[in-house]
């Protein structure tokens, strides 16, 4: 710790209100760049969706409805999604769309809500960060804040999906429980840690490992506390489990609370907390019971076989569950999601694209190296939660060698360990003497403290990029122009008779729902297991086997792309694919192509036709 003050006064200081401004403007700025739809903030099809969920509940779907009811019909599509990233969006579409119409208020929701949740991280993690920088190192947290660019990615203006909710989630618990290790007493701490996690779990699956860390650190608190680390934990798992059990009823429709879902908050999630809640109970047991005092030897043995037993337990319960939260994916849906790139591994990452994967793991690795050092060197009295932080930090980049999107959680954790670093620049240069040293010690600090978490990101891209220049250089596909199918697809003749079923590339499906009023046959959500399957039939196969799809679903109309990313993974020596074979110019007399210019080729199913060609 740098200094003793850390009480837990508000943020009040102008300055920081200042970098907090900074912020907003850096996260509209951000809305402005990447856009999946020009013109509009969202970054990715889970963007869109959100918003499409968050519209459906405003226009009066039940509460429990999470079904896209244009993706994949008649049946659509159960989202794993939860409705909590809806509220604030209902609630600033209900404000607004009365004074400004829906699409100036759909605008105004895709920006302000990242942004006040960018907000939200800002303070939670100068919060969190204030046991290891005393009150008079805010300043300096604030400006780590800043300088973290792979955190700060989900609060861009746009990014309405559920991410920066875990981020600012996993931050408020990890802030609760190193005030634990800390020394804090109070016993509201594990319960508001409790309360975050289990929020977290609401929000999805990708809570899990934050709230696993969380009950980590509890856990070396006990190991090292006895008595008094033993009833936080408990106090823990009791807030975690009461909190999801009192979520179940508002998460899951009556039918569905019985439900063991891998993907989403169910009975799984309920079960997990328990287990917390059970540690944390036998770790009491063994304190009050045992006639002598534990070693830390025995606590450490009595907590591995507890853990043991009930992650058995759980394997026993949840069996299905053991593979991870897409245990129950189709083949075609388990393959949609070993394509996404933040479902990569890092070994994957580290073998393909090196620079990259320096890029996601290098201030964690730092922030591990520094929070191992102090572990080793630092005070006695500051050992449990500098092994905290440890635990935290290898944990998060741990996670990144199972999926790449553990590198939000990581590079959190690890700008944590960055603010105390910070902080003690600037406490050094704060006792700087004379002219030029005090301006050292105005400006020096905010120098240093954007010096690793900037230049090390800027270096590895600038490394990646003259590799990219050296290679010889590949053929740029323009993504499909979705402005320049929708307004051809929302001219009367196309809307009058009802929404038509089109089939297109995976990753334009959530455009043309947001889009357009028609239905399509899948967008890139793992649950969609009848609609990827019939889609790779029609575009990844041959004709026949196409044309057989097309009929048995009555699609209306094809959309063939050519920077559809999923060719090059199907394509195959010695056979032509569908979506090839109609990018090539040879197009069967059943489709009929419609007018657009250059871009994506659409076509309107003549079934008559197909059915007479298939009867021949």
């Amino acid at each position: 710790m740098v200094s003793g003050k850390h009480s837990d006064t508000d943020l009040k200081h102008p300055v920081l209100w200042s970098l907090a401004v900074v912020l907003a403007l850096l996260g509209v700025w951000r809305g402005t760049q990447g856009q999946i739809i020009e013109g509009l903030p969202f970054k990715d099809p889970d963007d869109l969706m959100r918003m499409l969920q968050a519209l459906a509940l405003w226009d009066g779907a039940a509460w429990h409805d999470l079904t896209m009811p244009r993706l994949n019909p008649p049946e659509g599509v159960l989202m794993h999604w939860s409705r909590l990233p809806d509220l604030p969006l209902v609630a600033i579409l209900a404000l607004s769309e009365p004074v400004l119409g829906r699409d100036a208020a759909v605008l105004v929701a895709a920006f302000l809500v990242p942004v006040l949740l960018g907000l939200g991280f800002f303070t939670a993690l100068i919060w969190a960060a204030r046991p290891l920088t005393g009150r008079d190192g805010q300043l300096y947290s604030a400006l780590v804040v800043l300088a973290l660019s792979i955190p700060l990615l989900p609060f861009a203006a746009g990014r309405i999906d559920h991410h920066g909710w875990q981020l600012l989630l996993a931050l408020i618990s990890a802030g609760a429980v190193l005030r634990v290790a800390a020394g804090g007493a109070s016993p509201w701490l594990p319960v508001m840690a409790g309360i975050a996690g289990a929020l977290g779990l609401w929000v999805g699956a990708e809570a899990i490992p934050s709230v696993a860390l969380s009950g980590g650190v509890l856990g070396l608190v006990w190991l090292r506390r006895g008595r008094w680390g033993a009833d936080r934990l408990a106090g823990y798992g009791l807030s975690l489990t009461l909190t999801s059990a009192l979520l179940l009823p508002v998460a899951l429709a009556p039918g569905q609370r019985v439900s063991t879902a891998c993907d989403a908050f169910s009975l799984l999630s309920v079960g997990l907390c328990a287990a917390v809640l059970l540690l944390g109970l036998a770790s009491t047991a063994l304190e009050r019971q045992s006639r002598f005092s534990l070693t830390l030897s025995a606590r450490l043995l009595a907590g591995v076989g507890l853990g043991t037993l009930l992650l058995g337990a759980l394997y026993l319960l949840f069996p299905h569950c053991a593979a991870g939260p897409y245990a129950e994916n189709s083949q075609d849906a388990a393959l949609l999601v070993s394509r996404v790139q933040e479902a990569q591994s890092l070994w994957s990452v580290i073998r393909h694209t090196p620079a990259t994967a320096v890029y996601h793991m290098a201030l964690p690795v730092l922030a591990l190296l520094m929070a191992t050092w102090r572990v080793l060197r630092g005070a006695e009295a500051e050992r449990t939660l500098w092994l905290g932080l440890v635990l935290l930090v290898a944990g998060g980049l741990l996670l990144q060698f199972w999926q790449l999107r553990g590198t939000y959680l990581a590079n959190s954790y690890a700008g944590l360990v960055l603010c105390w670093w910070a902080a003690s620049v600037g406490a050094k240069v704060g006792e700087a003497r004379g002219l030029l040293q005090r301006l050292l010690r105005r400006g020096g600090p905010a120098l240093t403290v954007a010096l690793l978490p900037i230049l090390l990101p800027l270096l590895v891209v600038r490394t990646a990029e003259t590799s990219t220049a050296t290679a010889e250089p590949a053929e740029k596909i323009a993504p499909c122009d979705m402005r320049k199918v929708a307004n051809l697809l929302n001219e009367p003749i196309w809307t009058d008779t009802g929404p038509l079923l089109i089939a297109a590339p995976v990753n334009n499906g959530a455009t043309l729902l947001f889009l357009t009023p028609h239905q399509v046959l899948a967008a890139p959500y793992h649950r969609n297991a009848s609609g990827l399957r019939d889609q790779t039939l029609m575009f990844y196969r041959d004709q026949a086997t196409a044309r057989e799809a097309i009929m048995r679903r009555g699609v209306d109309l094809l959309l063939v792309c050519e920077g559809d990313p999923v060719l090059s993974h199907e394509r195959r020596e010695g056979s032509t694919l569908f979506a090839d074979q109609l990018l090539q110019g040879s197009v069967p007399d059943w489709l009929e192509p419609l007018p657009l210019s250059d871009g994506p080729l659409l076509f309107r199913v003549q079934h008559a036709v197909a059915a007479s060609d298939g009867s021949r």
